[in-house]
């Protein structure tokens, strides 16, 4: 496998949750970090947990919906690291509102966020990879970007787009033989960060713990793979596709995929 001892890895959405605790891990791998998230104050405190390990840290406090503002902190980027190793585009939000009660600012937010931020990153840092032949892209999708259910039309767009985009990319990036760089897409069930709060775990599928979920990426960083589902049984929503509709939609509902939004309250503050 892969040793990252050494390597400049970009996480985003590193305040809180699985994208803090993917930094500590990577720096845990011997990694210097580099951590991006709109909590400055989160940041702040992720920044010395790493270097406590005594690991280095850059931190840079950025709205990565706002194309100008990461701009500007791509910009410091650049000047503050030699070359960037591993891309993690992991910040995310999610509403947990009908498609009815969005509004069309609220769907711009939640694809500026989970889709357009990630491909500012991307679209930054690749033609460098390109150049050296080298790197990796790890883009932080979900089981939601595979099957869509009511209260997550917004945030199913993002994590669909985020799918699409990555199979993409790694297909252009063989096309043009540059085989040293990786792809690797990630598509988890539901996280016990908060971030879903209120959510009702499906039939046999209990909302996964952050830090099994962390353990899984690296690995899967290391060992380059292109895609990961976590837990294996995410795989079957692909499988859904293969039923006639009606079928699926009725099986979704045993499952209680359609249900399981009802008592969304989302991470507070």
């Amino acid at each position: 496998m892969k040793n990252l001892s050494g390597k400049y890895v970009l996480v985003t959405g590193a305040a809180s949750g699985i994208g803090r605790l993917m930094a500590l891990s990577f720096a845990a791998e011997g990694a210097h970090c580099v951590i991006c998230d709109i909590n400055e104050k989160g940041l702040a405190a992720v920044k010395k947990e790493i270097e406590a390990k005594g690991r280095n840290a850059h931190s840079y406090a950025c709205d990565i919906s706002d194309e100008n503002a990461v701009e500007k902190v791509l910009k410091k980027i650049d000047q503050d690291i030699p070359r960037l190793d591993v891309l993690v585009n992991n910040a995310g939000i999610v509403l947990g509102k009908t498609i009815l009660e969005l509004s069309i600012s609220d769907i711009k937010k939640t694809m500026d966020v989970n889709f357009f931020g990630h491909v500012l990153f991307t679209k930054h840092f690749l033609p460098d990879m390109i150049k050296r032949n080298s790197g990796n892209i790890v883009n932080i999708s979900s089981s939601a970007g595979l099957q869509g259910f009511p209260r997550a039309a917004d945030y199913n767009a993002s994590k669909f787009a985020e799918v699409g985009f990555t199979e993409a990319l790694r297909l252009e990036l063989k096309k043009m033989k540059c085989r040293g760089i990786k792809t690797t897409l990630v598509c988890p069930y539901v996280i016990d960060t908060g971030m879903f709060n209120g959510f009702k775990p499906l039939i046999m599928n209990p909302v996964l713990k952050p830090e099994y979920v962390v353990k899984k990426v690296v690995k899967a960083v290391k060992k380059d793979a292109p895609m990961l589902t976590i837990p294996f049984s995410v795989n079957l929503t692909l499988m859904m596709k293969l039923f006639p509709v009606g079928f699926a939609d009725w099986l979704l509902g045993a499952m209680g995929m359609t249900t399981a939004m009802d008592g969304f309250k989302g991470k507070k503050g």
